[in-house]
C-alpha cells in the first residue's frame, strides 16, 4: 500500500512539472501619477503584459483595494507570446493627499496572484495670502 501511495505521488509530481503554464510578464507593476490637481476625473494607467508562458493565460478575477480603485482586464484568454493590458484607475473626486492602491490579479499562473500598484498625491493649489 505504501509503495502505491509513493508511486502515485511521484506520478502526480512528474505530470505537474511536465505541464506548461501561463506566465504574466509585466513591463512594470507600479505606476506613480506624481502630483495631481483635485478634480472629478478618474486617473487611468495601462499596465501592459505578455503571456510569456506556454499555455493560454486566463484571468479568473481582479480585486481592488477599495471602491475608489477601478480595473479593466481582458475577459478572454491571452495566447502564449501575445500582449494585453490591464487598465488601473483611481477616482480622485473628493480626495486629497497621498494615495497608494493595489489591483490584485488572480490568474492561472504560478504564483496565482499578481499585485499592481498605482500611487500619487492629490495636491490643492497653494493659497496666496
Amino acid at each position: 500500500m505504501m509503495k502505491h501511495s509513493f508511486l502515485f505521488i511521484l506520478m502526480v509530481g512528474f505530470s505537474f512539472f511536465s505541464n506548461g503554464q501561463a506566465d504574466m510578464n509585466f513591463k512594470e507593476t507600479k505606476h506613480d501619477f506624481g502630483s495631481i490637481k483635485p478634480g472629478k476625473d478618474t486617473l487611468w494607467y495601462n499596465f501592459a503584459f505578455t503571456n510569456s508562458g506556454s499555455e493560454p493565460l486566463t484571468i479568473q478575477d481582479v480585486k481592488t483595494s477599495c471602491d475608489c480603485t477601478l480595473a479593466e482586464w481582458p475577459k478572454t484568454s491571452i495566447q502564449p507570446g501575445r500582449t494585453a493590458v490591464i487598465k488601473g484607475g483611481f477616482k480622485i473626486e473628493n480626495k486629497s493627499g497621498p494615495f497608494e492602491k493595489n489591483i490584485i490579479i488572480i490568474a492561472n499562473t504560478s504564483p496565482a496572484t499578481t499585485i499592481l500598484t498605482i500611487k500619487g498625491e492629490i495636491v490643492s493649489e497653494s493659497k496666496t495670502p
